[in-house]
This record gives structure tokens, sequence and C-alpha cells, in this order.
């Protein structure tokens, strides 16, 4: 049996909430995750060990609606960190039980070599009050592989 692998439509599909205009609208994802970082000194004590003892702020969507999600630079536009967020529906409140790993998927490979500088990987929750950071270090101690997601019913290139 041809095991079917991740196409345009699921990802437009799955990245579809109805509180977006499309798949690509996370612009709110950006916003809370920001105002996260603000607010949970526990994320901003994580992020601060990997970044400079300057005045640096936020820019969504450096390059685009394609590119990495969130950069901090420094007040010259100087890039020193980026991430990318996801947003998941299943888990909201807790953490879905089923969820035994965590997955960084193939197609998002190109962050982690754009600046040469620190990336992260931020999983949302569905309501946008908790998130799960992965960084660039731990992202690459696995190797990408096709994994079939027996729920989906398909195949996709993961970490």
């Amino acid at each position: 049996m041809t095991q079917m692998t991740v196409t345009k439509a699921h990802k437009t599909t799955w990245g579809s909430y109805t509180d977006r205009k499309n798949s690509y609208d996370d612009d709110a994802d950006i916003t809370a995750f920001i105002q996260l970082c603000k607010k949970d000194s526990n994320l901003h004590q994580y992020l601060s060990t990997y970044l400079p003892k300057k005045s640096l702020r936020f820019k969504p969507k450096m390059n685009g609606i394609y590119g990495v999600d969130l950069s901090i630079i420094t007040e010259d536009g100087k890039v020193c960190a980026t991430i990318d967020i996801e947003r998941w529906s299943q888990w909201n409140e807790d953490w879905p039980s089923y969820y035994r790993y965590i997955h960084f998927l193939g197609r998002k490979e190109k962050f982690l070599n754009q600046y040469n500088v620190p990336f992260f990987m931020a999983f949302m929750n569905y309501s946008r009050t908790k998130v799960l950071m992965i960084s660039e270090q731990d992202i690459r101690k696995y190797p990408t592989i096709d994994k079939y997601f027996k729920h989906k019913r398909v195949t996709d290139r993961v970490k």
C-alpha cells in the first residue's frame, strides 16, 4: 500500500482555524507569543540566555509570509535570533496524552541556517496561553526522517 505524503491541501487545512483569514494568517499567534515573552519571566529568561545584553525588539515576518515568523533584532536592525511559531489545535489546557513526541517539520529546516544566529521553534497551545520552546541545538540532535502519522494517515519529513 502506498502512503500519502503531506500535500499543500493538508497544510492549508491543518493551519486554518476559525479565527484566521487563511492558513498563513498567524499574526495573532505572533502577537500572543510576544506578549507571553513580556509577561512570563521564565520564557524571557530562557530566551535571554541566548541573546546579547543590548536593547532588542521583535520584528515579525522580516522575510514575508514564507519566512521565519519572528526575528529578534538590535536597534540597528541586526538579527540576533529567529523564532518560528506553530499553534496546535489539539493542545489547549492540557497536553494531549497521545502526543509522545515533538516533531520539527523537515520543510522548516531552511530556518536553521538562515542567519547563523540562534533559532527556536515555539509550539503554542490553541488558546495561546502556553508555549513549548525548542532550541536549534536540540532540533539538530535528530536526523530528518520520513514518519508515518497513523492518525492523519500521511507521511511527512520530520526530526
